[in-house]
């Protein structure tokens, strides 16, 4: 069964995996590094969502942890990806 937690990280997901790809565009199209940075730290937050999507789902690695401390995670890595990615980007922005 479903929970709305799924959903939440699933939708996380997807927010990350299009910002992924629009952040991968742009740094392919204007070569400034901080897009570069930002796209790095979205790689980490999609692998971290589909491990513990994976996990929850194919093993029972995850059947004593409380899922709502999961998506505060979630939501914790991917808040400090765009704010290193955005912040640390523009120090070192440049071209390549």
């Amino acid at each position: 069964m479903v929970s709305s937690v799924d959903t939440v990280i699933g939708l996380l997901l997807g927010i990350s995996a299009f910002l992924f790809l629009l952040s991968f565009v742009a740094y392919r199209r204007s070569g400034v590094r901080r897009m570069l940075l930002l796209s790095e730290g979205l790689i980490i937050h999609i692998s971290f969502s589909v491990i513990v999507i994976v996990s929850s789902y194919a093993t029972d690695w995850l059947e004593n942890v409380e899922v709502t401390t999961l998506a505060i995670a979630d939501i914790a890595i991917l808040a400090a990806v765009l704010v290193l990615g955005i912040v640390g980007g523009r120090t070192n922005a440049g071209s390549t």
